[in-house]
């Protein structure tokens, strides 16, 4: 009975751990898809452009010209100031972090089954989990200072952005 509360715990810091690690996914898929598409659209406008702006898709293509022009430098606009591409590479470098501590840390639980004697398992148990959670808290600091540093030094280069 005296591991049921720290086996609660345990299995509580590990949904936590799950369930950020999902919220980084998600992140960086959400922000993989934004660069993707913004890259896509910014590439298909600009191969546009010629075909317009010399009448080959009419006159309304021709009239549209200007507008695409001006959907390229919003776009452009856009991606500098949000900087997808640099959000998805953080927040899915962040998320594999997460995932190599873990199978790092059940590999090295599943090594412990080698032990015979029942207190050393668990003084085992108890010190590799403690290094766990350890790690992922730095990471876990690590990922949200350079988040906040990312985002400072957006709003101090606003002139990158266009």
């Amino acid at each position: 009975m005296a591991d049921d509360p720290a086996a609660a715990h345990f299995a509580r810091y590990d949904a936590f751990v799950e369930s950020t690690r999902k919220w980084l996914q998600t992140r960086a898929d959400r922000y993989h898809w934004y660069y993707n598409a913004s890259r896509i659209a910014l590439i298909v406008l600009s191969v546009s452009i010629p075909a317009l702006s010399t009448g080959l898709l009419g006159e309304k293509g021709k009239q549209s010209a200007p507008f695409v022009a001006l959907a390229i430098a919003v776009l452009a606009s856009l991606e500098g100031l949000f900087k997808p591409g640099d959000n998805w590479r953080h927040f899915r470098s962040y998320q594999l972090a997460l995932d190599r501590l873990r199978r790092v840390s059940q590999a090295k639980r599943a090594a412990l089954e080698l032990e015979t004697d029942a207190d050393k398992n668990r003084q085992k148990q108890f010190a590799l989990y403690r290094q766990f959670v350890a790690d992922i808290e730095d990471v876990l600091d690590e990922e949200s200072k350079r988040f906040f540093e990312h985002q400072i030094q957006q709003v101090k280069q606003p002139s990158d952005a266009a």
